[in-house]
């Protein structure tokens, strides 16, 4: 146990659900390197769920459906944000 480095760290109150969440982590050292690590890796880990549940609402707020659609018009394009979103995701 002597090769461990420590750090004690403290939480703003705008961060209180963070530092709620932890205190029922059992092991919080860990789950914050892991987290850390994730970040500094631009990682992101969405599942396809998550992916489709996007997609779904994506099309759900489209005036037109996508699929009986014969003649694509300019209007019928993702909004630059959805656009957005996506580039992120991927």
């Amino acid at each position: 146990m002597g090769n461990r480095m420590r750090l004690s760290i403290s939480f703003k109150q705008q961060y209180r659900h963070i530092y709620e969440h932890l205190k029922t982590v059992p092991n919080k050292s860990d789950y914050i390197a892991q987290a850390l690590e994730t970040y500094l890796n631009n990682e992101r880990t969405v599942t396809h769920d998550q992916i489709r549940e996007i997609v779904m609402e994506i099309f759900q707020k489209s005036p037109v459906p996508y699929a009986n659609q014969s003649n694509i018009e300019q209007s019928d394009f993702l909004s630059k944000e959805d656009a957005e979103l996506l580039n992120q995701l991927f």
